[in-house]
C-alpha cells in the first residue's frame, strides 16, 4: 500500500477533465504538496482544488509538454525551490488529434518521456532525491488497437512501453523510482469532443461515440487514485467501466528471460566470454 500522507505531488496534465478530478481526489489524502503545470490555465479549476483543503500548498505553472528538454529543466528547478523533493510524479497530458499526428505525438509520448528525464534526476535516491512513484495516465488504446484513432492509440502503446522499460529492476534497484500506468477507459468529456477518424471510412463509428456510455471523469479518477495506493513497480491499471482491474502482463519474445538475465549479470557473462 503507498500512503499518500504527507506526500508531494507533482501533476502534469491539461488541469481539466481527469486531471482535475484526480487533483481533487489527492486532496482528500493528506498530501502535503501539490504542484500542477498545465497547458490550459483554468482558475476556477485551481480554486475548487484549493477549497477542498486549504492547509495543503498548491503551486502552479503554465507549462508546455512539448518543449525541449532544456527548458523543461528550467520549470523543475522552480518546481524544486517550491517542492524541495518530488515523491510522486504523475503525467496526465494527452491529445487526441489524427489530423495532427506530430502534435498528438509529441504531447502523449514524447512530451512525457521528456519530462521523465527531466525529473528522474530529482527523484533518483543516487542523485537528487529519495526515490518515488511515477504514475503515467494513458489509455486503454495502448493496450488494444483502436481503428479509428490509429495516431492516438500508436502513441498511447508507446507510453506502455516506456513505462515497462523504465520500471525495470535494473533502474529501479538503483534509482528507487517506481514506473507505473494507468490505461483510461473513455469518459463523457472525451467522446464530447469533436473528435476526427485518421481515415474517413471511421468516422461514422466517431460519431456514433457521443452517445456511448462511458465513465464519468469523476469515478475515472478515484480508481487513479485508488490505483496509486496500490502502487507496485511495473504496474499496468485499467480504470473503466467505473471499476479497476490490474493488466496481467505478457511476453512475447521468447529470448526475453534470457536477455534480461544478462542484462543483469553483465560482469559474469563478460568473464564467461574471456575464458
Amino acid at each position: 500500500m503507498f500512503d499518500l500522507t504527507g506526500k508531494n505531488v507533482c501533476y502534469v496534465a491539461d488541469c481539466g477533465g481527469i486531471a482535475l478530478e484526480t487533483c481533487k481526489v489527492l486532496m482528500t489524502k493528506n498530501i502535503a504538496k501539490l504542484a500542477i503545470l498545465y497547458s490550459v490555465e483554468n482558475p476556477e479549476g485551481i480554486a475548487q482544488v484549493q477549497s477542498i483543503k486549504p492547509s495543503t500548498q498548491i503551486f502552479f505553472w503554465t507549462y508546455d509538454v512539448t518543449m525541449a528538454r532544456e527548458d523543461m529543466k528550467q520549470y523543475f528547478d522552480e518546481v524544486m525551490v517550491q517542492m524541495d523533493y518530488i515523491d510522486v510524479l504523475i503525467n496526465g497530458a494527452t491529445l487526441c488529434d489524427e489530423r495532427n499526428i506530430n502534435d498528438t505525438i509529441n504531447t502523449n509520448l514524447t512530451g512525457m518521456m521528456n519530462t521523465c528525464a527531466t525529473v528522474l534526476p530529482y527523484m533518483d535516491k543516487e542523485q537528487l532525491g529519495k526515490g518515488g512513484l511515477i504514475v503515467n495516465v494513458t489509455s486503454v488504446v495502448g493496450l488494444d488497437p483502436s481503428p479509428v484513432f490509429c495516431a492516438y492509440s500508436a502513441s498511447k502503446f508507446g507510453v506502455i512501453g516506456f513505462t515497462r522499460s523504465l520500471a525495470d529492476p535494473l533502474y529501479y534497484t538503483q534509482n528507487g523510482v517506481a514506473v507505473m500506468a494507468v490505461c483510461c477507459g473513455p469518459t463523457k468529456m472525451f467522446v464530447d469532443r469533436e473528435l476526427t477518424a485518421f481515415l474517413s471510412y471511421g468516422q461514422p463509428f466517431v460519431d456514433r461515440l457521443r452517445t456511448a456510455p462511458c465513465q464519468s471523469a469523476t469515478i475515472c479518477a478515484k480508481n487513479i487514485v485508488k490505483a496509486i495506493e496500490c502502487a507496485e513497480n511495473g504496474r499496468i491499471w485499467i480504470a473503466d467501466k467505473g471499476g479497476l482491474e490490474l493488466v496481467k502482463l505478457h511476453w512475447y519474445w521468447h529470448m526475453a528471460d534470457q536477455l534480461l538475465n544478462y542484462m543483469h549479470s553483465p560482469e559474469e557473462e563478460e568473464e564467461k566470454e574471456d575464458d
